[in-house]
């Protein structure tokens, strides 16, 4: 780590293969809190670059525990969090309202690390048990058209910072790899961002990739479309 910290401390980017090691390292635990805190602070003070964001993205998807739902043609829809906006959880409600009009949801979401409540406070705070297995996500697609995944039971690397990102408490890159990592790989996907930015970077992820997306950004700073300004909208057609 000592290498790598010194690399980004010179103003020198991750290339792709680095940054996947870094992750997978983590995950094993070759770092302590103090290592992954200063390699995260980095990226609080520079942008994320295109190979770094893949890199780390693709250590998640490397690491993660697979869960075959079914050929159901799922969506996921997700905000980045991290707009300062003390909102609701307006994503994971989108989701229930989506699944009541009969449309399958497959949910990934975690505990809120910038927030107050993340989607899975939420979740578990009306009585929903987290499973891993397969088979009971299955029954609860089929009979309520969604299914939570509860990113913590589904790869060892968002656990093992998660205490790390709590003691922060501000927005991190954890926060821009929670929707690129659904351990189902649901074909569509609706992602909701906090600037324009953060937005053109998805666009350019998911372009290499066969998802059927939309990135929504509110200019006034939300991470969903909102009812006080204009948005701007990304999609696979442009």
């Amino acid at each position: 780590m000592k290498n790598i910290l010194y690399k980004l401390c010179d103003h020198q980017n991750l290339h792709r293969t680095e940054a996947r090691e870094v992750l997978v390292r983590m995950a094993r635990g070759d770092y302590n809190e103090s290592q992954i805190a200063a390699f995260i602070t980095v990226f609080l003070m520079r942008s994320i670059t295109l190979d770094e964001l893949a890199g780390f993205r693709d250590a998640l998807l490397e690491m993660r525990v697979p869960v075959d739902v079914g050929d159901c043609d799922a969506i996921d829809i997700v905000g980045t969090g991290g707009d300062n906006k003390n909102t609701f959880n307006i994503s994971t409600a989108a989701c229930f309202t989506v699944a009541g009009s009969g449309y399958k949801v497959v949910k990934h979401g975690n505990y809120g690390a910038t927030s107050v409540s993340g989607a899975s406070n939420l979740i578990e705070h009306h009585g929903v048990k987290f499973t891993a297995d397969a088979e009971g996500l299955k029954r609860s697609l089929d009979r309520c058209n969604i299914a939570y995944l509860h990113a913590q039971l589904f790869n060892p690397a968002l656990k093992a910072v998660g205490p790390v990102r709590k003691a922060l408490a501000v927005r991190t890159f954890f926060n821009m790899l929670g929707p690129l990592v659904n351990p189902a790989v649901p074909r569509r996907q609706l992602l909701g961002v906090y600037n324009l930015k953060l937005g053109r970077l998805y666009n350019y992820m998911y372009q290499k990739g066969d998802t059927r997306f939309t990135i929504v950004n509110s200019l006034d700073g939300y991470d969903e479309i909102s009812l006080t300004s204009v948005f701007k909208c990304y999609h696979n057609n442009g």
